[in-house]
């Protein structure tokens, strides 16, 4: 088969124009799609959505697309500029849906936003990608359940490690290879009591959102990215939160296999991460080989000493990736990554204590942590999800490292994002997802 390179080109001489995208969010992970999606032949950014459109407008200048972007809030007037070919910048999101691109690109790091987008997304028959792995965690078995029976598509983008350690356990697979752990090396510190001070001059210094890094190290998006991964694939977790050993490439076949041959595992295949040592920011699956012949040919071939083995990718080039999965779903009609099955939970777990009467920050903040288990286990705790536990009040204490249940809280139950995740519970429940 062609390269997308090569299709997308023939494309746009049968289409007479390239695919348009629709992008949503024009921060740092935003602005790299959108220089990416410009450098790539056979697409274009037709319209950027941000709050603060005079972002969408400097990343525009950025590409050197040579013509300056119009700012409006007029959906027909963006409409029109759009068909002509012209850089368009709103300042509403869920109007992207609206306007004739052939797919919305969802980078706004917000799930409430992102959920939000891939509705209207779907609603108004347009295919839709998402970066914000957080929605998909809350609500991605729902999104992906209206996609697929309306002959959309909706998914994850390339570039994150999840979708990236999916991609290895379907090589593994392929090989006739028994899958026994996978995930990432995590990129920043493991602490789990961090708040936006205790980062906030770094992530200033590296022009992130101080919230956003504290989801980073207080271990949250590790926890979310290996739960999108278990949904994925239906690999579970072995315990609660993950082991997360300190772990160097060499030591991925001899510590992340079964406690019955020297390692850490009780029950497997599982999804992991690694700490220190030098696996990240690569990503990994651990393998056995079931059969002799096949041992001694990997052995030969220096993959390691079996019968277990790593299959190691040593980066994930995120936004520079991401544009992969827009080829993918235009030409193909084909999600790189979706929730399948409902395997894997993160709940929302205290910092420390907290009093009654708290209105609870979400992700990156002040009260609690992501912790991944067994969806199960969540569902029979009555565990709120991490993802919408932001803004909901706290109606008795808690101590710190409680997991947080809807008998602690009153939730909003007007939020658009928690009436999706009653809405897919109650189809779990109902045994319709």
């Amino acid at each position: 088969m062609a390269s997308y390179t090569e299709r997308l080109i023939q494309r746009e001489k049968e289409v007479g124009r390239p695919i348009r995208v629709g992008v949503v969010g024009a921060g740092q992970m935003g602005r790299g799609l959108i220089a990416t999606i410009e450098r790539s032949r056979g697409m274009e950014v037709s319209v950027i959505a941000d709050i603060a459109p005079e972002r969408g407008v400097q990343a525009y200048a950025k590409t050197g697309r040579g013509e300056a972007a119009t700012v409006t809030s007029d959906v027909a007037e963006a409409a029109e500029l759009i068909e002509a070919g012209r850089p368009v910048v709103i300042d509403d999101g869920l109007q992207v849906p609206k306007l004739p691109v052939d797919i919305v690109l969802e980078v706004s790091g917000v799930p409430e936003i992102a959920a939000q987008i891939a509705w209207a997304s779907l609603v108004n028959r347009k295919d839709v990608a998402l970066m914000t792995v957080e929605a998909d965690v809350t609500v991605g078995l729902l999104l992906a359940s209206v996609a697929n029976a309306g002959n959309q598509v909706y998914t994850i983008c390339r570039g994150d490690e999840p979708v990236e350690c999916l991609k290895l356990v379907e090589y593994a697979e392929d090989l006739g290879l028994t899958v026994i752990a996978t995930g990432k090396g995590k990129n920043n510190p493991n602490r789990p009591t961090d708040v936006i001070e205790d980062v906030y001059d770094e992530a200033i210094a590296k022009g992130m959102n101080p919230r956003i890094l504290c989801e980073f190290t207080d271990g949250t998006k590790t926890q979310l990215e290996m739960a999108a991964l278990s949904n994925a694939t239906g690999i579970p977790v072995d315990v609660g939160g993950m082991h997360g050993p300190s772990c160097t490439i060499d030591e991925l076949a001899t510590k992340l296999i079964p406690v019955s041959d020297g390692g850490i595992l009780n029950r497997f295949p599982a999804v992991e991460y690694t700490v220190e040592g030098d696996v990240a920011p690569g990503i990994f699956v651990v393998v056995r080989s079931e059969d002799e012949v096949q041992t001694d040919e990997l052995d030969f071939l220096k993959l390691g000493k079996g019968p277990y083995y790593a299959i190691y990718r040593p980066h994930h080039l995120a936004s520079i990736e991401a544009h992969l999965s827009i080829s993918e779903a235009v030409l193909d009609r084909r999600a790189d990554f979706q929730t399948k099955v409902w395997r894997s939970e993160v709940v929302s777990r205290t910092k420390f204590g907290v009093a009654a009467g708290t209105t609870l920050e979400g992700m990156g903040g002040h009260h609690v942590r992501g912790w991944i288990m067994d969806a199960d286990e969540a569902r029979a705790l009555n565990a709120v999800p991490v993802g919408i536990v932001g803004g909901c009040r706290l109606i008795r204490d808690l101590p710190a490292d409680a997991i947080v249940t809807y008998a602690d809280v009153e939730v909003d139950e007007t939020r658009p994002l928690v009436a999706m995740r009653r809405l897919q519970d109650s189809m779990l429940a109902a045994g319709l997802l």
